[in-house]
């Protein structure tokens, strides 16, 4: 079982690190010339997009939204040696299943129904709980943010912000229809509120650091180590800062 924290910020480290693309059927494969071949001739819905896959780059990684969500409980790392970028399949009597814990190759629909505390109410909603509307599926990361892979936007595992909630009915915003915990969370150990920070033109760490009331940018590293050069940050790259 993963931690809650270890879960948000793997989605979010997959969005800032990686570059994705939206295949439907796909978890984390690297886009091989093996691997093209394989998803581009799935299912009608990629061989729709067969000059898209094909096209991407052998360091391009695909996903579709609940494929993401299998393959971060699945122990997917990035490996680009990998069939299925580090991705632990189990072969079951009965199909497959994702990583130590097993778990089962659901849908979106099938996964938000074997969610606990499902909720349409999303004042409540916490980090590291999934969103969800019919045929679709996404994580919560905190402070408004989702990280979804869809062919919407981007075209890929991105950012968006929760519009269920006024506040954040803004950029790339859409409205869900429930959330709820996966069994293969746990949302017992978080150590706090999730919070992140998106960079500003003209902000560096340690001006972010003051302004969540730490002394040193150096508090912020431990939450944040994939940054490698504290003077190295990006416009738009999101700080985890709780």
């Amino acid at each position: 079982m993963i931690k809650v924290n270890d879960f948000c910020t793997k989605a979010l480290h997959i969005v800032q690190n990686y570059k994705t693309l939206y295949v439907n059927g796909c978890f984390g494969a690297p886009m091989t010339i093996a691997n093209k071949l394989r998803y581009s001739t799935k299912n009608d819905f990629n061989r729709g997009r067969a000059k898209m896959i094909n096209s991407a780059s052998s360091d391009t990684f695909g996903f579709d939204c609940v494929c993401l969500i299998k393959a971060i409980l699945g122990g997917w790392n990035g490996n680009k040696n990998h069939k299925y970028g580090g991705t632990i399949v189990n072969k079951e009597t009965n199909g497959i299943s994702y990583g130590a814990d097993h778990v089962p190759d659901y849908n979106a629909d099938g996964m938000i129904a074997h969610c606990k505390d499902v909720s349409t109410y999303f004042d409540n909603i916490i980090a590291g709980e999934v969103v969800w509307m019919k045929g679709h599926i996404g994580i919560y990361i905190g402070g408004g943010q989702v990280v979804e892979c869809t062919p919407k936007w981007s075209n890929n595992v991105q950012l968006s912000y929760l519009g269920n909630l006024s506040q954040y009915k803004k950029g790339n915003y859409r409205v869900w229809t429930k959330h709820g915990k996966l069994p293969w969370v746990d949302y017992e150990k978080v150590e706090g509120s999730v919070m992140y920070h998106i960079v500003k033109p003209g902000e560096n760490l340690t001006k972010i650091a003051l302004k969540y009331g730490y002394k040193s940018y150096k508090e912020l590293l431990p939450l944040n180590p994939d940054i490698t050069n504290p003077n190295l940050i990006k416009k738009n790259q999101m700080i985890r800062v709780r």
